[in-house]
């Protein structure tokens, strides 16, 4: 983040406006709404910023700025015509420490405005870090459309039931869950209906029935993570993360997918690369089943889909013969994700009618796969985790009847800001995995639709040269995590 969202008490407290323009006056309006105080320097005054000034009490001095106008006040503003003047109250805040910000230039700004949506007391702000007001006022526009109008009654309903959760469900866990019953619940509909008498008597049922043992009980939910692109997890997802107590989660999983934890979650890597898996399949499965008869939440989040290649099935069988609750949420296969960024279609009426997924890990050094049948059917073959095995993949199929000149298409981090996708042939296969080898997740794309990719390609990756996937060891282990906070 380049700016550090947080909200400022101003009751009460001065603020100094540089300005008599019309930009000053919208600017005073705003803090004046907050209750600040408002002392108005400028040897020129608008109409509107008279008229505004008279309304609201403000304080308004009709002369050129000077230094001991900063003193008492707590935030400034410059919004003058005067690149000069301008300069000179920021380098004059910033001498005494007080947060400034300068209209329309963001280089003399300490803080700067968000868009706002006001549903006091809630408070929504979109800022995009003083690049594109515009940009921010769009945003601000759809939010409007999507929060209710009626959010600051239920934040208020919500304040005077505090004390009472607080004091009737002791166990803060428990607690936490009675929220977010409360949320999910039938209760911020009555509220915005105005039926407080009905909504009160359901929260009183939601908190005696949090105290119930049966309400420590606790669940696994297997989430797949998609193949990258966080805009590509379901939204079932999401809300299931976002009510996890712990998060075991793979290599895979994207960072800006990690970030939609819950901040106060306890995130755990278990992810598997060659050659190097610190966390065994069975002390996976073991966390799983501790945790939730803990009582705990559980996250078992994978990349793409938690049933295609992930062992989903394997824990889930484990947790069935403990009588533990769990939930699968499917995620985007990384094959008809990364296909789709890349402008590949599985299928195609002139090219394929099917296709088919192949692990491409190779264990004791081989790869024992139904040959013949990959060869010979009329489909798209894909194969996940196969750059170590290009080799064998190319020789298996040219031998068993694939013509050498098979278009194949490597796609590495598909989905994500670092995609990148190369073409070869079947028999250039070996050659362009040894050169692209990468700890990035490669997909092998194997059929003739690869050749569509030369028209349909949509999607090209930013080459941002911030990482995608966390770069686990158990030295970097916190600072991973820290990073996905």
């Amino acid at each position: 983040m380049e700016y550090l969202p947080m909200f400022m008490n101003l009751r009460g407290k001065r603020a100094l406006v540089v300005g008599g323009g019309v930009i000053a006056s919208r600017k005073a309006t705003l803090l004046a709404s907050c209750g600040a105080e408002i002392r108005v320097v400028s040897p020129d005054i608008s109409n509107a910023m008279t008229r505004w000034a008279q309304d609201a009490n403000a304080t308004i001095v009709q002369r050129a700025y000077q230094d001991a106008d900063l003193d008492g006040a707590v935030l400034v503003i410059a919004a003058t015509d005067d690149a000069s003047v301008n300069r000179q109250v920021h380098d004059d805040a910033c001498r005494r420490n007080l947060p400034v910000n300068v209209a329309d230039q963001t280089d003399l700004c300490t803080f700067i405005l968000p868009a706002i949506v006001d549903r006091s007391p809630v408070i929504v702000a979109v800022s995009t870090g003083g690049r594109s007001p515009v940009l921010a006022r769009f945003t601000k526009a759809m939010l409007e459309r999507l929060v209710p109008q009626a959010l600051g009654s239920l934040a208020q309903f919500c304040g005077r039931w505090r004390d009472a959760f607080k004091r009737r469900i002791a166990d803060e866990s428990m607690r936490r869950r009675a929220w977010e019953t409360f949320f999910e619940s039938e209760v911020p509909e009555l509220i915005y209906a105005g039926n407080r008498s009905e909504a009160e008597n359901r929260v009183n049922e939601i908190i005696e029935q949090a105290n119930y043992p049966q309400a420590k009980k606790g669940a696994v939910y297997l989430i797949g993570a998609g193949p990258g692109d966080p805009e590509l997890m379901t939204l079932r997802g999401q809300r299931l993360l976002q009510r996890a107590d712990v998060v075991l989660y793979d290599r895979l999983v994207p960072i800006d997918v990690l970030q939609l934890c819950r901040r106060e979650a306890e995130l755990i890597y278990v992810g598997k690369r060659h050659g190097d898996h610190p966390v065994p399949q069975d002390e996976i499965t073991q966390q799983l089943i501790d945790y939730a008869l803990e009582g705990k939440r559980v996250a078992r989040l994978k990349g793409g889909d938690p049933f295609v290649f992930g062992r989903g099935g394997e824990e889930i069988e484990a947790l069935a013969g403990h009588g533990i609750d769990f939930e699968v949420v499917p995620g985007i296969s990384a094959a008809n994700g990364c296909a789709a960024y890349s402008g590949i279609p599985l299928t195609h009426r002139d090219h394929a009618q099917g296709f088919s997924c192949w692990t491409g890990h190779l264990k004791n050094g081989a790869l024992d796969l139904d040959w013949e049948h990959i060869a010979g059917s009329r489909q798209t073959q894909v194969f996940f985790m196969g750059l170590r095995a290009a080799e064998t993949i190319s020789r298996e199929l040219i031998g068993h009847g694939l013509p050498a000149t098979t278009p194949v298409a490597l796609v590495a981090a598909g989905t994500t800001r670092q995609q990148q996708v190369w073409r070869c042939s079947l028999k250039g296969l070996p050659a362009e995995a040894r050169k692209r080898f990468s700890d990035m997740p490669t997909l092998i794309i194997v059929g003739t639709v690869v050749n569509l990719r030369r028209s349909l390609s949509w999607f090209q990756g930013s080459d941002s040269p911030s990482p995608v996937f966390p770069r686990h060891s158990a030295a970097n282990e916190r600072a991973v995590v820290a990073d996905a906070r």
